[in-house]
């Protein structure tokens, strides 16, 4: 079985976890290395309108099958667009995935910032971003939008410049969070590619978030086929092919356990 090659691309964000994970020695997320291989590129202040970004970050030798991007947050200003921003960044994941030969393109969640550390309706755009990222890669094959998991209660896994996440020798678990996340969706969407013979190498608390993730799809599922010949409701969330997917991933994995 080959093995999978992983990119992880972005901001300064990308830079901190690859630091990170070589401080913490999990400079492959923490991924079996015999199923994956990851490498990062990450360059704080990036933007997608600077030329360095197509002409340097985006430029392979050798092309990965799976491509984690994490950028759009330094882009937005007082005068942004957010659709045309989302656009922007969805063209970067069409790029990666019709012209270098990309398999998979996961496209993560813009983060939020401390309001003194940015423009003033920062917030506001990165939600809307959000929204339309989300709506924009629905369609589209082998682009995925991937929403980070606890960062949107409050402000606490921000450091003391309100931009960046907290890391310090005495609390990591904001960036420790963030590599989870990363590598969760590495896992998850990279299964479209290769059934998973094998059951990946789990972090500590790991299984709680993939049991969360099984039981609330599974019970959506439940409820669609008991349903059979009865309209659904309008405010129902119909099961994509994506998740049904995962759902029988999180079954061969409760099955492990």
């Amino acid at each position: 079985m080959s093995i999978l090659n992983v990119c992880v691309i972005g901001h300064s964000y990308i830079r901190r976890l690859r630091d990170y994970c070589m401080q913490t020695e999990t400079d492959n997320l923490n991924l079996d290395p015999k199923v994956f291989k990851v490498s990062f590129r990450g360059k704080g202040g990036l933007r997608l309108s600077k030329r360095v970004f197509r002409a340097e970050i985006l430029h392979f030798d050798s092309i990965s099958d799976v491509v984690f991007l994490q950028i759009g947050e330094n882009d937005i200003c007082e005068s942004t667009n957010s659709e045309k921003l989302a656009r922007d960044i969805i063209s970067v994941g069409q790029y990666l995935r019709d012209g270098v030969g990309v398999k998979l393109v996961i496209i993560g969640q813009l983060i939020r910032r401390m309001q003194f550390a940015s423009c003033q309706n920062f917030n506001v755009f990165v939600v809307q971003t959000n929204e339309h990222l989300k709506r924009f890669a629905e369609p589209l094959g082998g682009i995925y939008f991937w929403g980070h998991r606890g960062f949107w209660k409050d402000f606490h896994y921000l450091g003391p410049d309100g931009v960046h996440l907290l890391c310090t020798p005495a609390e990591d678990q904001p960036m420790r969070k963030f590599r989870c996340s990363i590598r969760n969706a590495v896992i998850l969407h990279s299964n479209v590619l290769r059934p998973p013979l094998c059951h990946p190498k789990r972090e500590p608390g790991e299984m709680m978030w993939q049991r969360e993730e099984y039981h609330h799809q599974h019970h959506q599922l439940k409820y669609i086929m008991g349903k059979k010949g009865k309209k659904e409701p309008e405010n129902r969330r119909r099961l994509t092919l994506s998740m049904c997917y995962q759902i029988l991933i999180m079954n061969f994995w409760q099955k492990k356990l």
